[in-house]
């Protein structure tokens, strides 16, 4: 896919696939109507005490940047405020961002004026850097950005960092936040965070991708035993990448392929938004989990994300969801890590292969590119030999190798 042909919006996903009507015994299948509002559920949020409403806006949306050109970035930054207006009219009660996800923090900032009692914030120095000072900077500058003397819930964005843990313990002494957390890809780094009683708070992947019957090794992961054991210690768990990060998938172009005809001819019968919301309803009925940042382009999305609230996994959404894996494994990277020992050469390839998620799944090229850009040469795909050690200790068995190339070719 070119930067001049970017990736379907949900919106027009959801158009493209929902060509038909909702029909009436479907609607009749369901405790309501896709669209129609639900009230919002809160879930303590661990030994914090907060609660938190199941669903927040996350903001990995604000990724993109130069692809869409300034008309179309400006108009999801201009559409930002009222996106969190609806949510916050609908009971979500948190937003999730960091100060690299361009200048959202000054726009939610510039929002919330007149209602900042009714959000929780979350924010990351993004990404955590290895120097105190910086990171008190960082930390002083988003206060500035939400127009407020304290952050909630500070988090350590993409790795652990123990100069963030030093300065995220100053800053809490100073009253300039509350709580301390983690976001990574990685159970174990939560694990060990937790063990050593560090965070109050984790963010992590979690999805119907990430489930057991789609991996053969996902013993070595443990999601769920990270979850159960937050539960036991008393921290939160806030899901992110709750529609896999695939949401909206270019693979689902491919018509040729039985999985995905099959897929959208479903979606196109029944409705794309019962897809997202499964997702959605899949993950929340976890009680472990406490809530789910999703990304919402557009006040709709809103809408539809928070219609999942407290309904139930019927046997179509099951069916949906089945149906959606099945079309996805073989392309989907859960960036589970287990490959990196193997890699002679030190490649970090789920960090390759979620670049390559950003350009062809986000659309985000121009994002992606610079990422990858900022990968040491030498860690490269360039560098790889091609000796096919990340293909056998792949627990989902990818096409490493060729997806590797794709992504060098479309990032280099």
């Amino acid at each position: 896919m070119s930067a001049e042909q970017p990736s379907l919006t949900r919106r027009h996903f959801l158009e493209q696939s929902s060509a038909a009507a909702l029909g009436a015994a479907w609607v009749a299948h369901t405790a309501q109507a896709p669209g129609a509002s639900a009230e919002m559920r809160y879930r303590r949020f661990g030994k914090t005490e907060l609660k938190v409403s199941e669903i927040g806006l996350g903001c990995a949306t604000g990724l993109k940047s130069r692809m869409l050109g300034p008309e179309g970035f400006n108009r999801y930054r201009e559409e930002l405020p009222a996106i969190l207006h609806k949510l916050l009219d609908l009971g979500g009660n948190f937003v999730a961002t960091g100060r690299g996800y361009h200048d959202t923090e000054e726009i939610l900032g510039n929002a919330m004026k007149g209602r900042r009692q009714d959000v929780i914030i979350f924010t990351a120095p993004d990404p955590p850097r290895d120097d105190v000072p910086t990171i008190i900077q960082c930390c002083e500058e988003s206060l500035g950005h939400f127009h407020t003397d304290c952050i909630d819930c500070y988090f350590s964005h993409g790795r652990w960092s123990e100069a963030f843990y030093e300065a995220a313990l100053q800053l809490r002494q100073q009253g300039k936040i509350r709580f301390i957390g983690l976001s990574s890809h990685v159970p174990a780094e939560h694990r060990a965070c937790v063990e050593a009683g560090k965070l109050d708070f984790v963010f992590q992947p979690y999805n119907y991708m990430a489930l057991a019957k789609w991996t053969e090794k996902f013993d070595r992961n443990d999601v769920e035993g990270l979850f159960a054991y937050c539960k036991q210690q008393d921290v939160g768990v806030i899901s992110m990448k709750p529609m896999t990060g695939h949401f909206v998938p270019n693979w689902a172009k491919d018509r040729s392929n039985p999985l995905v005809a099959k897929l959208l001819a479903q979606l196109q019968q029944f409705g794309a938004e019962h897809l997202y919301q499964a997702l959605l309803m899949w993950v929340l009925k976890n009680p472990n989990v406490c809530c789910a940042a999703v990304g919402m382009s557009t006040v709709a999305e809103a809408v539809e994300d928070c219609a999942a609230v407290g309904r139930r996994l019927a046997q179509r959404h099951e069916e949906l969801l089945e149906l959606y894996a099945e079309a996805a494994t073989g392309d989907y990277c859960r960036m589970c890590e287990t490959c990196i020992p193997s890699c002679p050469a030190g490649i970090r390839i789920p960090d390759v292969m979620r670049y390559r998620m950003y350009y062809k799944n986000y659309g985000h090229c121009d994002d992606a590119r610079e990422l990858y850009a900022a990968v040491p040469a030498e860690r490269r795909v360039t560098a790889c030999t091609e000796c096919g050690a990340c293909q056998q200790a792949c627990p989902n068995g990818l096409a490493i190798i060729d997806k590797l190339r794709e992504a060098h070719r479309l990032l280099a």
